[in-house]
C-alpha cells in the first residue's frame, strides 16, 4: 500500500464545503466544548494532535485562530501541502489564513513554552484528538481513519500531553474521544459535550484556579 498517495487531504473537497457552509456554526458539540458561545473571537486554539487537519479547519470556519502540531513527516508533508493548495482557493482563502502549520512534537513543543513563559503568548483553548482506542467493530471505520492509525500508531503519549496542556492554557483544554472510551488517562473532565459518535471532554487548567466552564 502506498500510503502517501492513500491520504487525501483536500480543504476544498466536497465534504469539507459541507462542513464549512452546514456545519452547524456555534451550536455544534466542537464549538461549545471550545467555549465560542462563552468567550466569542478573537479565541486562540493550538490543536496540538492536527493529524488531517479536519477539526482545525472546522474551528477556522468558526473564526478561531488554529495552530496545528503533527509530529509524523508523511502526514506533516501532506498537511502543508494540502494548505498550500488551499490557499489559493478564493473561497477559503480567509479561512486558511487562521490556520497556522508546524511540523514538530507536541510534547516538546509545550515542554518549550513551559520553560520560556515569558516568551510565548500562550493559547485560550489546547486541543486534543488522539488515536481512538480499538474498538470490537474495527471494520466500520473510516479507511482513512484506518490509515491514520497505521501510520500514527496508538499515541501512547496523549495522558502526558493532557497533563502538560493543563499548565499551559488560559481557558480550557479539550479532548475528543468516542462517545463511550474511557477518560484519557482515567482522568476526569470538569465537563463533557457530547456529540453522535463522539464526546468532547473539558478539562480547567491549572493555571487558572477559580475558572468556570461554560460548555
Amino acid at each position: 500500500m502506498n500510503q502517501k498517495r492513500d491520504l487525501n487531504i483536500d480543504f476544498a473537497s466536497n465534504a469539507n464545503n459541507y462542513r464549512r457552509l452546514h456545519g452547524g456554526g456555534k451550536g455544534q458539540p466542537i464549538a461549545r466544548a471550545i467555549g465560542l458561545k462563552t468567550y466569542g473571537l478573537p479565541l486562540s486554539v493550538l490543536d496540538c494532535t492536527a493529524g488531517l487537519g479536519q477539526d482545525a479547519f472546522v474551528l477556522a470556519c468558526l473564526g478561531c485562530e488554529v495552530t496545528l502540531l503533527e509530529r509524523v513527516p508523511l502526514i506533516a508533508g501532506e498537511l502543508r501541502d494540502a494548505l498550500q493548495r488551499a490557499a489559493i482557493v478564493t473561497d477559503l482563502q480567509d479561512i486558511i489564513a487562521r490556520m497556522h502549520f508546524i511540523e514538530t512534537d507536541a510534547i516538546q513543543y509545550l515542554q518549550r513554552s513551559l520553560n520560556n513563559k515569558a516568551e510565548i503568548n500562550a493559547p485560550d483553548v489546547i486541543y486534543l484528538d488522539p488515536m481512538f482506542p480499538e474498538r470490537a467493530k474495527s471494520a466500520l471505520v473510516k479507511k482513512e481513519m484506518r490509515l491514520l492509525k497505521d501510520i500514527v500508531g496508538s499515541d501512547a503519549d496523549a495522558a502526558e500531553l493532557l497533563q502538560i496542556g493543563m499548565r499551559i492554557a488560559k481557558r480550557r483544554i479539550v479532548v475528543k474521544r468516542p462517545k463511550n472510551a474511557a477518560y484519557l488517562g482515567d482522568i476526569e473532565p470538569h465537563a463533557s459535550q457530547i456529540g453522535k459518535a463522539n464526546r468532547f471532554d473539558i478539562y480547567m487548567p491549572t493555571i487558572a484556579e477559580t475558572f468556570l466552564i461554560k460548555p
